[in-house]
């Protein structure tokens, strides 16, 4: 037989709940903004090394006493633990999200809530390529749900995996016929897949940070590292006091330390995880033996913290909803102090939900029968509330387009449009726009793209699939790609990242119009400050694009990239990495840099879809303090021999950028041009262009290409 279990691998410890509040409150004050602990992120991952902990010690307790796992009661049991509390929150978060959101922010916590009932929130915001830290636009009220859908992906393989070591079948009773070898094979196994892991993870980390953020072998060695405790127990448990006296504080200090050192620019999990997931694992061996009257334990198991730590499911899963759900019904964002008074209600309702449906639904329900029935009931009060929430959400876009209906046609610009620029400042319609905001206009009807479809609106002509790397990609390399004229052996390279990517559209109006063919070196979510950063995807990526730039030796190179309009070292590194790559592009031929307008401080959707709104309402003004990034570029550029195409004319006039320039929405969120309003700048592009080529250093290469440009312009 197995040995005698340890007694503080499975029972109720009270500094485990501890660890759970401790956890949860990271997690908690971080969201709400707390400055001292924005890496309180860290507490997922003090909830991986628990949970890897706990419930492989039930299973190994469950092999001794039984002579084998039953994994039908293993599931039944999590599902009565997790589903319930679950889907109680997905079915007021989707009420909630109806009743107080927009129909587009309503639909996509609705869909995202679908995705999250099936453990596959993790899944389902990597494709998306979500930023967990929410940089651009509100986060989903579902988001939080990622990690669960991590745990549970887990726990799906898990339990038979550890069956199959310890008996070599997975559900055959062979009592007695486990011993000691078997634990030390399940050791190993369990050693060797969490090292794989954490080697992916660190891998991943480099190459696809948005990927590994939310992928579950990113992940695994987490739970993997509670798992090992958990076999290991028998043998660490015995460890003299002093050193789990030492190893309890230094645990927790280590947790304390990275929610307050890290955050959301530090690369994670990669091998920062190791600080709050080793830190835990001490605190947690440092329990092993009970708590002694200095120790952690003693500490972690105050009442209080109990009883946090045994709410702190509940508290994970309401605090989120109620954070987001309010910052955007309010159109702003919270201060700290309402932030907190938000989770203290959060905590509020979880004390509830734990009271009436959590804790009596896991004493209450035993049998078989009795859990699928919850089950039951409660994956269709999700399914039904998520159907009728689409079905009223589109009767509602249905309304709301109708009554927005208008019949006139989006203008293209064209070449006087430019010429009216030069002189203006701004292109007619831009300057249009802020006249009808100056006055308070109302939204024009009949938008393009409709509001319903901004950010799916499908673009004139998509590129094959490999020509743009998406920034979920682990790939470092692309195809390259001949797109518009691809025969022609008037070569123009398009590099950056998605605020290169924008101009595509006109570009390729042009490209077909006077003959050239495009390549697209663009990896989405590149932006220029990861060019020469520790992000090791972006930087090989970078370094790929250059070379295959040397190689291919185009008339023209044009070079874009986010610059984050706001005066901070981040803005400045990224200013730099833009200049510096065009200054080691010009030997391969003429550079122009493609100037990154300011966009809007509001997301247009919230925007457009707000009550009273108006042009005015819906157009950002700009100080120039904030615009500093693009003048300085513009000023720069000249002095590298590189060529500047000036785009704040096409969005912007007078410092104010309007949501919608005639009858299109020109932006698609803060920082990115609508496919539909893009395709409509290629005239004023193209003369942008010429008259930008013309001016360039006439280098060998350089004249073949203004010749070229000139005698078509």
């Amino acid at each position: 037989m197995l040995p005698d279990r340890p007694r503080t691998s499975t029972d109720h410890r009270a500094d485990i709940q501890g660890l759970r509040a401790v956890a949860v409150l990271l997690v908690v004050f971080a969201h709400a903004g707390v400055r001292f602990v924005a890496g309180g992120f860290v507490g997922v991952d003090v909830f991986f090394v628990l949970s890897g902990f706990l419930i492989t010690g039930l299973l190994l307790a469950e092999a001794r006493t039984r002579g084998s796992v039953s994994l039908l009661e293993f599931y039944v049991r999590r599902a009565r633990r997790i589903l319930p509390a679950a889907a109680l929150a997905l079915v007021v978060t989707d009420a909630a999200a109806f009743f107080l959101l927009n129909f587009v922010r309503a639909r996509d916590a609705v869909v995202d809530s679908l995705h999250a009932a099936a453990f596959a929130a993790n899944f389902h915001f990597a494709a998306q390529g979500v930023d967990y830290f929410a940089r651009q636009e509100p986060p989903s009220p579902i988001l939080h749900y990622w990690s669960l859908s991590v745990e549970e992906q887990f726990y799906l393989v898990w339990p038979l995996l550890l069956s199959l070591t310890l008996f070599g079948v997975a559900v055959r009773r062979r009592r007695g016929a486990a011993d000691s070898d078997h634990e030390k094979r399940l050791l190993r196994v369990v050693i060797v897949l969490a090292t794989a892991s954490f080697g992916w993870s660190m891998y991943l980390t480099a190459a696809a940070p948005t990927k590994a953020y939310f992928s579950p072998f990113t992940r695994a060695w987490e739970l993997g590292l509670g798992a090992t405790l958990a076999v290991a127990a028998s043998r660490i448990e015995h460890a003299p006091s002093a050193a789990r006296l030492g190893m309890g504080w230094l645990g927790l200090t280590a947790v304390a330390c990275s929610a307050a050192v890290f955050s959301d620019r530090t690369p994670f999990p990669g091998a920062f995880a190791l600080v709050p997931t080793v830190g835990t694992a001490l605190a947690i061996v440092a329990g092993m033996g009970g708590p002694s009257r200095f120790s952690v334990g003693r500490v972690l198991s105050l009442r209080p913290m109990r009883v946090v730590g045994d709410r702190s499911y509940a508290l994970y899963l309401w605090h989120w909803p109620v954070l987001i759900i309010a910052g955007e019904y309010a159109g702003r964002d919270l201060g700290t102090g309402v932030k907190l008074g938000l989770m203290v209600a959060a905590f509020l309702l979880s004390c509830v939900s734990y009271a009436l449906v959590e804790n009596p639904i896991r004493r209450r329900v035993r049998s078989r029968s009795a859990t699928a029935a919850v089950v039951v009931a409660f994956t269709a009060a999700v399914l039904g509330t998520a159907t009728a929430s689409i079905a009223a959400i589109g009767r509602e876009q249905h309304r709301f387009e109708e009554a927005s209906a208008g019949h006139a046609p989006a203008q293209a610009t064209t070449a006087a449009s430019y010429r009216y620029a030069r002189i203006h400042g701004a292109l007619p319609a831009v300057v249009a726009a802020v006249a009808a905001a100056g006055r308070g206009a109302p939204i024009p009807s009949g938008l393009t793209p409709p509001i319903g479809q901004l950010r799916n609106f499908p673009p004139p002509y998509r590129p094959p699939d490999g020509c743009i790397l998406r920034d979920t990609s682990s790939e470092t390399t692309g195809r390259v790609c001949r797109i518009g004229r691809a025969k022609s052996s008037r070569l123009i390279v398009l590099m950056g990242d998605s605020h290169a990517n924008m101009w595509l559209p006109p570009l390729l109006e042009m490209a077909w119009r006077d003959g050239w063919t495009v390549v697209p070196l663009v990896r989405l979510g590149c932006t220029p400050g990861t060019w020469v950063t520790n992000d090791r995807g972006c930087r090989e990526w970078y370094h790929w694009a250059i070379g295959e730039v040397r190689r291919l030796h185009p008339r023209v190179t044009l070079l874009g990239g986010s610059i984050d309009e706001q005066a901070s070292p981040a803005t400045r590194s990224a200013m730099e990495a833009v200049l510096a790559a065009a200054h080691e592009l010009e030997s391969a031929g003429p550079v122009v840099l493609i100037g990154d307008p300011e966009g809007l401080r509001e997301d247009p959707v919230d925007c457009l879809l707000a009550r009273h709104a108006t042009m005015a309402s819906c157009t950002t003004t700009w100080s120039s303090r904030s615009r500093a990034a693009y003048d300085e570029i513009a000023r720069r550029a000249p002095q590298l021999g590189v060529g500047f195409l000036p785009t704040r004319e096409f969005v912007c006039f007078r410092h104010e950028c309007p949501a919608v320039i005639g009858r299109t929405i020109a932006w698609m969120d803060t920082n990115h041009l609508t496919v539909a309003y893009s395709a409509q700048l290629g005239d004023a592009f193209r003369a942008v262009f010429v008259d930008v080529v013309r001016k360039l250093r006439p280098t060998q290469s350089g004249r073949r290409a203004i010749g070229s440009a000139a005698s078509r312009g």
